[in-house]
């Protein structure tokens, strides 16, 4: 399972290299350019949505060789994949480091095989800055959280680091900082309560990520720019927005609609997940026993708290959109789905363990005939668990030529506007892309790139990038 999950995203991340500037990078790589980069961080701030941290990074990405873009959705799969890991040492440590390695390597897989567009979250710069980054600054705070607690000093270094990343964090994109604001209140609260003693003695670390994290959204909601991307977002959309009194209703129902898309189009993706998780639980030493107590009081509450911290990503859409969250927004509450049935199913696991390994010594069975079974059901599953990730390379390999296309036509479309600013020309006329609707994990909509008419404003923030004043793409 192991080398199908390494193999499938070893693929994902060999795809980075036909990668090209998108949309918003030109536009974006233009105001550096003619403000400068810290200037542009003030006019950003300003003017746009108040994504402090992500307009640093990815204004950051643009000062960089543009072949930077192609190497980026590969550093970000390999550090998602190794944070995650790292986030799961002291959380799950029974696990050992394979299955350790084995439940991160399938979130992030299942999480980019079921996100409604891959290429917009992960391999457009400017969403993987804005929505990927964020779950990667996730994953280290869980694992400074979960580390065994120190005193003194040390220990309040650790807590203001903790604040200080959750504070990054919510600088990124408001359905994230939603996601993580909610999560952290309802963690506070119940580390606060009687329930989970184990949390109680993470309050201090829980409290400061949790001030972090709405001091994050405090700068991020001060933002003179907010009330002005909202207004351009309405005229856009064409769509009536719900007002404060029917936002709850109107967010639940969109939450619902989601979870229906996702689970009818990938319930496979989701089983095997499941699965591989609760493999992992059961071939793992049992939990504590005043742990394994309090676990299905913990699974309750998991469920509730994974349902509000979904509704919470639902509800900036819902509002500036009157809908769904847009495709590259919806790695946000994709990723928070594919946590929750992988805690679902580790905490299967154990609990399958822990109330049928005791019935069996009583049982008298044979050592052998335990592990027999317990070998015949491990290879089941993981024949189920790897289908997925063989598919996927198999389909990759299959759209190849088209994506090879994609990145070779981008190159051309860049060759005739640098071609045309050498020969002092004004315009230029390029090739058009074909079908970048219809590229498997490269799919798009066609609103995403040149048009033939000049005015298009990425026609226009392309031709201002390569120096000349018109650019379209041929009939």
């Amino acid at each position: 399972m192991g080398a199908v999950l390494l193999s499938a995203l070893v693929a994902y991340a060999l795809l980075g290299n036909f990668t090209r500037y998108v949309a918003d990078d030109y536009g974006i790589a233009v105001a550096v350019r003619l403000r400068g980069y810290w200037a542009q961080q003030i006019a950003a701030y300003r003017l746009s949505d108040g994504h402090f941290v992500a307009t640093a990074l990815y204004t950051a990405g643009t000062l960089l060789n543009p072949i930077f873009v192609r190497i980026l959705p590969g550093v970000l799969i390999i550090a998602w994949v190794a944070l995650l890991t790292l986030a799961l040492r002291h959380v799950i440590p029974s696990a050992g480091r394979l299955g350790r390695f084995l439940i991160p390597a399938g979130i992030v897989y299942t999480t980019l095989q079921i996100t409604p567009s891959p290429f917009l979250s992960l391999y457009w710069m400017t969403a993987s800055m804005e929505f990927v980054v964020p779950l990667l600054v996730a994953a280290v705070v869980v694992w400074l959280v979960s580390r065994p607690s120190n005193s003194g000093r040390r220990r309040r270094l650790l807590i203001a680091l903790i604040g200080l990343l959750a504070f990054l964090a919510a600088g990124e994109a408001e359905i994230y900082t939603a996601v993580q604001c909610v999560a952290l209140t309802v963690t506070v609260a119940l580390a606060m309560s009687r329930l989970p003693w184990i949390w109680r003695q993470k309050l201090p670390e829980l409290s400061a990520a949790w001030i972090g994290s709405l001091a994050g959204l405090a700068v991020e909601l001060a933002s003179p720019g907010k009330a002005l991307r909202s207004a351009v977002i309405a005229k856009a959309v064409h769509v009536p927005r719900p007002s404060w009194l029917t936002l709850p209703l109107f967010t639940f129902e969109k939450m619902v609609q989601f979870l229906h898309l996702l689970l009818q189009a990938h319930w496979r993706e989701v089983v095997a997940m499941t699965l591989l998780a609760a493999l992992i639980g059961v071939r793992s030493s049992a939990v504590p026993r005043g742990v394994g107590k309090s676990r299905g009081i913990a699974v309750v509450l998991a469920t509730f708290g994974t349902l509000i911290v979904l509704y919470s990503a639902m509800a900036p859409a819902a509002l500036y959109y009157g809908g769904l969250p847009p495709l590259w927004d919806q790695i946000i509450p994709v990723y928070v789905c594919v946590c929750a049935v992988a805690a679902l199913g580790w905490w299967s696991g154990q609990s399958f363990r822990s109330f049928v390994g005791p019935r069996w010594q009583r049982a008298s069975w044979s050592e052998r005939l335990c592990r027999t079974s317990v070998a015949g059901a491990s290879v089941i599953l993981s024949a189920v668990v790897v289908i997925g990730p063989i598919a996927t390379v198999v389909v990759i390999n299959h759209e190849l030529p088209a994506i090879q296309a994609y990145a070779a036509t981008k190159d051309a479309q860049a060759a005739g506007a640098e071609t045309a600013h050498a020969a002092g020309k004004t315009s230029a006329t390029v090739p058009r892309l074909v079908m970048v609707n219809n590229i498997g994990i490269f799919s798009h909509p066609p609103f995403e790139d040149l048009m033939s008419d000049p005015r298009f404003w990425i026609n226009e923030d392309e031709a201002e990038y390569y120096g000349i004043v018109n650019m379209s793409t041929s009939p």
